[in-house]
């Protein structure tokens, strides 16, 4: 009777175990990464600590399946260029999301954001807006405006006249992470972006040269334990996490640059054949590192 209690008390203190390491976020950290997360848009991680928390009803997060985690930001430092920006401006305005037409994005000679198409409203009304950026108190976007105009005529001094707001001429179905608030855009990138989910604070937010520059948390550089030796990488530790036709528990994977000379070119969609082009080596510690070439050297 002894011996089966002795039994059942320890499994029970496995499947206690087991349960933790599976509900457990995976702790990450990202530098010098070009995170492609579809054709066409890509974000710059200058450095980022997180987790990866499962999603979409999963256990684990599952690194082939986007939707299946959200990648949950507490520090880091993360570019979009505009390129991509316009990118997800087209998909979101797209169809009956929203009355507006031929969306452009860019950054003028004097750095504010030049936005150009045609509102809907009965008859197409083309604008040119000149804008700013800085962060919200609640950690979103605000694309704040500093200048409109409607057929190439200043349309500020009418719609003052006249208690106009963008508000009440531009439209956008609500959950696509664009809010118009008075003259201003709000942006959520929790819902603009595709899979995985990113979510996190943004504290500053400015234009360098052609692209948005935001910042998370405070935007230290915070080394998970130990820290990677490689310039370039994705390090992932604790909890459990799977991958392939593998499940790791206590993580321990990295994702090194096999190029360091540039920025670490990484595919959400397609990691797998930069996992296969490369190598792996198991770690003193029964960790993971895997060495694998950039993403676009590989469509080359």
């Amino acid at each position: 009777m002894r011996i089966f209690c002795l039994a059942l008390a320890t499994s029970a203190l496995l499947c206690c175990a087991r349960v933790e390491a599976i509900t457990k976020p995976v702790e990450v950290e990202m530098n010098n990464v070009d995170l492609h997360l579809q054709e066409g848009v890509t974000l710059h991680v200058r450095h980022l600590r997180g987790a990866f928390e499962a999603a979409a009803q999963r256990n684990v997060p599952y690194l082939d399946d986007p939707k299946s985690y959200s990648v949950v930001v507490e520090s880091g430092v993360i570019a979009i260029d505009i390129a991509s920006l316009n990118a997800l401006m087209t998909q979101t305005l797209a169809g009956d999301n929203s009355n507006v037409d031929n969306l452009k994005v860019a950054v003028d000679d004097k750095g504010n954001i030049s936005q150009k198409g045609k509102i809907d409203k009965g008859v197409n009304i083309p604008f040119d807006v000149k804008a700013g950026i800085e962060a919200t108190p609640d950690g979103k976007l605000r694309v704040f405006t500093k200048s409109v105009k409607g057929f190439g005529v200043p349309m500020k001094p009418l719609m003052k006249m006249f208690s106009i707001e963008m508000d009440d001429l531009l439209k956008v179905k609500p959950g696509r992470g664009v809010v118009v608030r008075d003259n201003d855009l709000i942006l959520d990138p929790s819902l603009l972006l595709p899979a995985p989910s990113m979510r996190g604070s943004i504290t500053n937010a400015r234009i360098e040269g052609d692209a948005i520059v935001q910042t998370f948390g405070n935007g230290a550089v915070r080394h998970l334990s130990p820290p990677p030796v490689a310039k370039n990488y994705i390090y992932w530790r604790g909890g459990s996490l799977a991958f392939v036709k593998l499940t790791m528990t206590e993580t321990d994977l990295e994702l090194v640059d096999a190029d360091p000379k540039d920025a670490f070119d990484f595919s959400v969609a397609h990691w797998n054949d930069q996992l296969v082009a490369g190598y792996s080596k198991t770690t003193g510690a029964r960790g993971l590192k895997a060495h694998v070439p950039d993403y676009n050297d590989l469509k080359r």
